[in-house]
């Protein structure tokens, strides 16, 4: 059975016909320079110019035609890495976990010693390449293959900053690490690679965000996102991204998820020109699950497309995905959901919620939901709605004492809300500042 709107999420195959030549791009020794000069194994070297090989043969999805503009021989900067150390970095009234700068393994020092005493590892992923390359290459390109589709393509030839975390077998680690770029650090990668390993029987929480608005060099930031969960093990991936209106953020986030362990992806997305981020999690494992939880605000000459896709390869595995749109000023959202149940995956269970909230008659809202079913006795429900903010609602409240404006605000957070509530308190208060500014400049 196959449910399958006209305009649903492709998989890199499907894509195929909807490819254009990306220009000039990236050489091949340039890649090699840059890798040299980070002294990179031989085998990164090959990843790389392996997924370059498929950027300049196959080209970029035709609603990326931007990227044939960009200059990448010049955004690629043949510098030797910083072998950083873990230092503090946070005042002690500042947001709690660890946080990280140019190379994502700044920390508490506090925090260090227990991390060290647990045999976890959390470094920038440049670093551990070269302190560490027998581990990372078990697990690098594992989710995400360097050739699996051109934007992935396009992060695995250029990546060059990023963090790379390995929670050894049955350590739980209690404190959320921190990936989070500060509002005086001016520069961000913009080529991230996170490698997240959960080894059996793990659990972690792990941020990845910014509450100011973050930029980059170029106004182009490509990220890859690999969680892999291993048998019994949790992951917690939360995203909250906030990046200027000129940045154009591409994002692949993958996750393998074995027996009886479970990935959520929590995800906020705020500002930023375009946004492409469609988690996706592979369901390999009996018992696996899966959740996303995501919320995008769009507004005047904004575009963001959001969603998740859950793949179920074994019996018994669970996923949901709830995805929330707001639009205004003529912003657009497009949310995407995939459901796909292999041959031979029976007993699945999967439910997916969307919502979209419009603001005003400018701005436009889509839903794209893909199901693809394979066997008999899965269990899927989806439930979605649009709503406006009418005249009508706003006069109701008004008439039992509450102004536009804090209706207003009301309603977006109630929306937003299904994030938030699922994040830590000064993270959710952040967030609701931020959306509050983007509704005018703190309603309320």
């Amino acid at each position: 059975m196959t449910i399958v709107s006209a305009d649903a999420p492709r998989t890199a195959s499907e894509e195929a016909g909807g490819l254009i030549a990306i220009g000039p791009g990236p050489t091949p020794d340039v890649i090699r320079d840059f890798s040299k000069s980070r002294r990179e194994p031989d085998w990164m070297l090959r990843l790389r110019l392996r997924a370059l090989e498929r950027l300049h043969a196959d080209g970029v999805p035709a609603w990326a035609s931007f990227l044939r503009e960009v200059d990448f021989d010049g955004m690629v900067q043949t510098e030797p890495i910083r072998q950083t150390s873990i230092v503090e970095v946070r005042e002690p009234d500042v947001l709690p976990g660890l946080g990280a700068l140019e190379e994502s393994e700044a920390a508490y020092r506090a925090v260090r010693k227990e991390l060290e005493s647990q045999d976890v590892v959390f470094r920038g992923l440049a670093a551990a390449l070269v302190d560490q390359p027998d581990l990372v290459k078990t697990h690098f390109a594992k989710a995400i293959a360097v050739d699996d589709h051109p934007i992935a393509a396009l992060n695995a030839a250029l990546w060059s900053g990023g963090s790379f975390l390995y929670v050894p077998p049955g350590v739980h680690v209690e404190i959320p690490l921190q990936a989070e770029i500060r509002a005086d650090y001016a520069k961000v990668e913009p080529f991230e690679r996170n490698v997240i390993v959960a080894d059996r029987g793990a659990d972690v929480t792990y941020i990845e965000g910014c509450t100011a608005p973050v930029y980059t060099p170029d106004q182009l930031h490509v990220s890859a996102i690999e969680v892999i969960a291993m048998p019994g093990s949790h992951v917690r991936y939360i995203a909250l991204q906030n990046f200027a209106r000129e940045v154009d953020n591409l994002v692949t986030k993958r996750a393998i998820v074995h027996e009886a362990a479970a990935i959520e992806w929590i995800d906020a997305n705020l500002g930023s020109r375009r946004t492409w981020k469609i988690p996706r999690a592979d369901l390999l494992g009996p018992g696996a699950s899966a959740e996303f939880v995501g919320v995008a605000l769009a507004g005047e000459g904004q575009s963001e497309d959001v969603g998740a896709e859950m793949i179920h390869m074994a019996p018994r595995t669970r996923s949901r995905i709830v995805n929330r749109g707001i639009v205004r000023g003529g912003g657009r959202t497009t949310l995407r959901s995939a459901v796909r149940v292999a041959p031979g995956a029976t007993g699945v269970e999967s439910r997916v919620e969307w919502s979209s909230l419009m603001l005003d008659a400018e701005s436009r809202a889509e839903t794209v939901p893909a199901i693809e079913l394979d066997e008999a006795d899965a269990e899927i429900v989806q439930d979605g709605s649009v709503r406006k903010v009418s005249d009508e609602m706003l006069f109701y409240m008004a008439s039992r004492g509450v102004t536009k404006e804090e209706a207003l605000r009301m309603v977006v957070l109630g929306t937003a809300e299904v994030v938030t509530r699922r994040i830590p308190v000064e993270y959710a208060v952040e967030i609701d500042r931020l959306i509050e500014l983007e509704l005018g400049g703190g309603l309320g």
